[in-house]
C-alpha cells in the first residue's frame, strides 16, 4: 500500500537531502534524521525492533513487494548473508502509524555492524560490540537521555549510492563508558564517492525524550517531542550482568550467546 512508503525515502526524493544524522539511544532504537538544503531542516524517523522482527518484515513484503523489490531484494540479501541480524521497522517521529516499508535498519552483532536500508540505497555502518549488543538490548532509560552515538554524513557532493562507514570516519564516536572514541577529524570534510567510505561529522547532540513501542503493532499516536542540545556528560552504558566477561573475544562472545539464546526462546514462544 502506498500509505507506507514515505516519500523522504524515494530515489526521487532522497537525493535532494544534504546528508543525514544517524543516532544511537541505550533505550535500543535509533533516529536518522535527513537534512534538507534549505534552511537545514530535518525530517526525523526513529526505529522499533519488534519482538517478532522476521515475522514484522513479512507482513510489510506482503503489502509492498510488488511496489518496492529493489528494497526489499537488499533487505533479503542482507539477511541471507547475516542471519545474525535483526531487523528494525523505521516510522516517522511524532506518529507510530507513519510506518516506512522502503526504509529499514538491521544490526548483527556478529559483524558489529548497522545497515541503513533506504529505497535500493545501503549503508553501512561500522559499530562495536557494546553500541550493538546495546543497541538490540534496549534497556536503558527511554527518556531525557543522549545518543550514545551520534554521527553526521554530508551527501550533498555525491548521488545516494550504497557506502561504508568505519569507526576511524567518525567525529566523536561511541558515548559508551569503556568504548574508546576515535580521535577527532578536521571540521572540513569532503566525502568520497563510494565504494570508498565516506567521512562522517557530528553537528550538535540532541536529547532523546521520545518512548517507542516495543511491539510492531502500531499504538495510538504518540505526543510530539521536544529535541534539546546535550549539555551533559556523555551518558553511561545500562548496568551489565557481573558474570559477563568484559574483555576479547570472550566478552563477544557472551554477548553473541545471550542474543541467540534470546531469538530462540522468542522462537519457542511463537
Amino acid at each position: 500500500m502506498t500509505v507506507f512508503i514515505r516519500p523522504e525515502f524515494t530515489p526521487n526524493i532522497l537525493h535532494t537531502f544534504n546528508g543525514y544524522h544517524l543516532q544511537i539511544f541505550a533505550a535500543g532504537r535509533a533516529k536518522i534524521s535527513l537534512q534538507t538544503l534549505v534552511n537545514n531542516k530535518k525530517h526525523e524517523f526513529y526505529t522499533a525492533l519488534p519482538k517478532k522482527d522476521r515475522e514484522a518484515l513479512r507482513r510489510q513484503k506482503a503489502r509492498s513487494l510488488t511496489t518496492l523489490p529493489d528494497h526489499y531484494a537488499a533487505v533479503d540479501q542482507l539477511l541471507s548473508d547475516h542471519p545474525d541480524a535483526k531487523v528494525f521497522r523505521v516510522h516517522a517521529k511524532g506518529d507510530n502509524n507513519a510506518t516506512a516499508d522502503n526504509a529499514h535498519v538491521l544490526a548483527s552483532l556478529e559483524q558489529e555492524a548497522l545497515w541503513l536500508v533506504m529505497s535500493g540505497v545501503v549503508h553501512r555502518w561500522e559499530l562495536t560490540t557494546m553500541l550493538v549488543h546495546v543497541l538490540l538490548e534496549g534497556k536503558g532509560k527511554r527518556t531525557g537521555e543522549a545518543s550514545i552515538l551520534y554521527e553526521y554524513v554530508p551527501t550533498q557532493e555525491h548521488d545516494w549510492q550504497d557506502a561504508t562507514f568505519e569507526l576511524a570516519d567518525y567525529k566523536t564516536g561511541p558515548r559508551i563508558t569503556g568504548e574508546v572514541p576515535a580521535p577527532p577529524l578536521p571540521k572540513a570534510i569532503t566525502p568520497q564517492r563510494p565504494p570508498a567510505a565516506r567521512r562522517v561529522h557530528c553537528q550538535k547532540d540532541e536529547i532523546d525524550d521520545y518512548d517507542d513501542p516495543i511491539l510492531f503493532t502500531d499504538p495510538p499516536d504518540d505526543a510530539e517531542e521536544k529535541d534539546e542540545f546535550y549539555a551533559s556528560s556523555p551518558a553511561k552504558a545500562p548496568q551489565q550482568n557481573s558474570k559477563m566477561k568484559t574483555s576479547g573475544s570472550s566478552y563477544k562472545d557472551q554477548l553473541w550467546a545471550e542474543v541467540r539464546a534470546g531469538s530462540q526462546d522468542s522462537r519457542a514462544q511463537s
